[in-house]
């Protein structure tokens, strides 16, 4: 009897320490499924072998919710580049921060802005961008739970437009709902154009209401005069019309030049495009300086090729050289003014050079002699008549035909605006009997201005005696 007890109680012992091991193997490898990082096909072993059903269950169903819980962390991951992949296309620095100011993520263009050694994740925003101004915004908008805006001016290192003062628009608002908690996005956008575009229109603007108020104040006046005589006299009227004419003759100029600009400006705006004579054009705008160039006792010499066909809009480029020889001579109404007016082909382009040896331009106001209303000298504005529009147009000109124009000076020696326009592979004007291309190293040639005949030496438009 006691020897079946013992037998009894050790067979129990053993089965029950069988099932005992048989439970812990089972939980090893169950275990080992869910610290498994491995796909979905790597879990297509058998099942833990052991003799309990709802174990075999239990291991199944805990293989199914790790591969279901792979495949979501795998689609997560994709939708996660996917996404970080959209957000760096974005031209905007953009901060996606948690509760504690940390980022948690940026794009490309942020990086690019803000640029560190270390990266951007894991610190606050403040060390990232070290401005206090975006901070400041961020916290403005987690206290009043809403977007807010702000503008902020900073140097950069680096810009692609060369401009290293730049002005930005800073938006921040909060995130609720997600994983970070009371987290926020930042964005910053460069509205460095939009700036300049305004300024630039508000300047205009200025300018033009300023260019247009003194010749009507002026015609106001003499009308009031005019309307307060009785019978005004002879003497009196000889006084006041011409002056007037003056006037509204510089207001009719001012507005050609202001509809020119918006023209030349205006995206819907077509050029005339003929085949003409670049030389041709060039002659017939001295001529119509020539009374200007007899009074100043200037002398003007011409290097021009024999021909030089171009195709774009004629009117724009009379105005062009109109404008720089005109603007030479006004610059220097002394005496023995040298003015010289180059034009070479070279390499399917011309360079169209107007030089002239008189005081020049300061260093300080080259690069804003373009700009609309802009004058040098504006001590004695007033002596030198004209609009202030004139090399603004000829830039936009220059520029509607795909070409450059720049200048230099060396005040007191000379002053050069040069023009590069590409050079039409038509070479010959219509009607010649040369069509063919002309040579590569084809240089300027001196011509007679007077005569348009080849000449050894270089011409010079001198005043008469």
């Amino acid at each position: 009897m006691d020897i079946a007890l013992i037998i009894a109680l050790a067979t129990a012992t053993g089965i029950l320490a069988w099932r005992h091991w048989a439970l812990l193997r089972g939980i090893r490898q169950i275990s080992h499924l869910i610290r498994s990082d491995a796909p979905a096909a790597a879990y297509t072993e058998d099942l833990p072998d052991t003799p309990s059903l709802a174990f075999q269950t239990l291991a199944k169903d805990a293989r199914d919710l790790i591969a279901e819980a792979t495949l979501g962390r795998a689609l997560e991951s994709s939708h996660r580049t996917l996404l970080e992949s959209l957000l760096d296309q974005i031209d905007d620095a953009l901060l996606i921060v948690d509760e504690n100011a940390e980022v948690r993520f940026s794009n490309r263009a942020a990086r690019r802005l803000f640029p560190s050694d270390q990266p951007h994740t894991g610190r606050t925003l403040i060390e990232v961008c070290i401005d206090h101004h975006i901070a400041e915004t961020l916290d403005l908008a987690w206290r009043i739970g809403a977007k807010t805006q702000e503008r902020l001016h900073r140097r950069v290192s680096a810009a692609p437009d060369g401009r290293l003062e730049r002005d930005y628009l800073v938006e921040a608002e909060p995130l609720t709902g997600y994983s970070i908690g009371r987290g926020a996005w930042v964005l910053v956008r460069d509205i460095t154009l939009q700036v300049e575009t305004d300024r630039v229109r508000q300047d205009f603007v200025a300018n033009a209401s300023h260019e247009l108020r003194t010749p009507l104040s002026i015609l106001i006046g003499y009308l009031e005069m005019l309307d307060e005589s009785s019978k005004p006299t002879p003497a009196t009227l000889r006084r006041c019309i011409p002056t007037m004419r003056r006037h509204a003759e510089r207001l009719a100029l001012l507005v050609e030049d202001m509809l020119t600009i918006s023209k030349l400006e205006s995206p819907e705006s077509l050029l005339n495009r003929d085949t003409f004579d670049l030389g041709d054009s060039i002659r017939d705008s001295i001529d119509q300086l020539t009374p200007i160039i007899d009074r100043q006792h200037a002398r003007l010499h011409l290097e021009l090729p024999a021909s030089a066909p171009f195709l774009g809009d004629r009117l724009y480029w009379d105005q062009v050289f109109f404008n720089l020889i005109e603007n030479a001579l006004k610059q220097n109404p002394e005496p023995g003014l040298n003015v010289t007016v180059r034009l070479t082909p070279a390499d399917g382009r011309y360079q169209i050079e107007v030089i002239d040896d008189g005081m020049g331009i300061p260093s300080a106001d080259l690069p804003h002699i373009f700009k609309r209303f802009y004058r040098v000298q504006k001590d004695h504005a007033q002596t030198i008549k004209g609009t202030g529009l004139g090399l603004s147009i000829v830039r936009r000109a220059v520029e509607a035909h795909h070409g450059t124009i720049r200048a230099r000076s060396h005040p007191g020696r000379e002053t050069a605006f040069i023009i590069d326009v590409p050079q039409p592979l038509l070479t010959a004007l219509p009607g010649s009997d040369h069509t063919e291309k002309a040579a590569p190293d084809d240089r300027a040639q001196p011509v007679s201005l007077a005569t348009g005949e080849d000449s050894p030496a270089a011409t010079s438009h001198q005043p008469a005696a």
